[in-house]
């Protein structure tokens, strides 16, 4: 069933951080590719980019309406679509990367495609009709087939490419899930699906390109499966599982292999005694475990310079408290009577919850 999609009907939120150099050349793009005027406005969601793109968009004339929101103390991909799409007073809302990887062409096709179709949601798809991109091959192709495996289950539905941060759909759906959805995580259109997946919707995906990006760095490295991972987890646990605690206990599980890697060594191949060798251990654990939590668990509240020595003596305070509620919780579910081994797990998960918790409130402030 058809639809007639009027011009100025249309707003494109793009998320952005660090992104100077790309702004320019997309809203160009778009102002030729868009003959029809199906958009009526540009948000621009920045989350305080250190390299001035908030700036730089306020203070530049376009041939097209363009706005800016610059947010300061609120952070994340998730976060800033939906800050975006609630800004969105048109009937239409689309969402797409601000690097130049997603096509301003593809998006009037995906307009056009809607019209034809009178689908509620239209998706761009990098996989509908092509096994592989020239710009999409490697670590990040991989990721994205078994992310997008993972989803479909989530999700229950045969789509090609849930986790694409390109689409267009109604604003009223949006509206409608828009209190309960949690956009903490990294891919706003699997928590909109999600949100909406009791619903009986039209949904159809179109065959995009993915372009190389233009200018700027990748956002897409080792902590995007992290992030990802939390994601779904917190989803399945119907939000029992803090996102980022996954990625948190990962750390932690590295840290136990850091911990015994030195504890040997020191014990048996440089013959130290085993206090010494343990306590070094347990520092060595500790260090690596801020430190890949910094780069990766909370790399958006990450400490530098100076803070970053603060932030690993206040980790060590969290940690040494984790021990004894580790021990707390063993002991007394173990006095009990309760079997060894699931008092010691208990007290594991016990330490490991107050790590965490204590550490994102308190050392990574969130």
């Amino acid at each position: 069933m058809s639809r007639i999609i009027a011009p100025q009907s249309v707003t494109l939120v793009l998320p952005v951080y660090n992104e100077i150099d790309n702004v320019g050349s997309l809203l160009s793009e778009l102002y030729l590719a868009d003959s029809s005027r199906f958009v009526k406005r540009v948000i621009y969601v920045d989350d305080d980019s250190p390299d001035g793109t908030s700036e730089h968009i306020k203070n530049t004339r376009f041939p097209l309406e363009v706005l800016c929101l610059h947010r300061i103390g609120r952070q994340g991909l998730g976060s800033a679509v939906v800050e975006g799409m609630l800004l969105a007073d048109t009937e239409y809302v689309a969402v797409m990367d601000a690097d130049g990887q997603h096509s301003p062409v593809d998006l009037v096709r995906m307009i056009q495609m809607l019209q034809e179709t009178g689908a509620n949601i239209l998706i761009g798809s990098r996989f509908k009709d092509k096994v592989l991109q020239e710009s999409h091959t490697g670590f990040r192709n991989g990721l994205s087939r078994f992310g997008n495996r993972i989803s479909r289950f989530l999700l229950n539905q045969t789509l090609t490419d849930p986790l694409t941060g390109f689409f267009l759909m109604e604003r009223k759906l949006f509206l409608q899930v828009a209190r309960i959805i949690r956009p903490s995580g990294f891919k706003i259109l699997l928590e909109i699906l999600y949100s909406l997946r009791s619903r009986n919707l039209l949904i159809r995906e179109m065959q995009i390109s993915f372009r190389p990006r233009n200018a700027g760095e990748s956002k897409l490295d080792s902590a995007v499966v992290l992030d990802f991972v939390g994601q779904v987890l917190s989803r399945m646990s119907n939000g029992v599982i803090p996102e980022k605690f996954p990625g948190f206990a990962i750390i932690g599980g590295s840290g136990v292999v850091i911990h015994f890697a030195v504890l040997y060594c020191l014990l048996f191949v440089y013959g130290q005694t085993f206090l010494a060798s343990q306590g070094m251990a347990i520092l060595m654990a500790i260090v690596w475990n801020y430190t890949l939590n910094n780069m990766l668990t909370f790399r958006r509240n990450r400490r530098l310079g100076a803070k970053w020595f603060r932030g690993l003596a206040l980790f060590m305070v969290v940690c040494s408290a984790g021990a004894l509620a580790n021990l707390g919780v063993a002991g007394m579910l173990n006095s009990s009577g309760l079997a060894w081994w699931i008092s010691g797990l208990a007290g594991i998960l016990a330490g490991v919850g107050w790590n965490y918790s204590m550490s994102r409130f308190l050392v990574w402030k969130a």
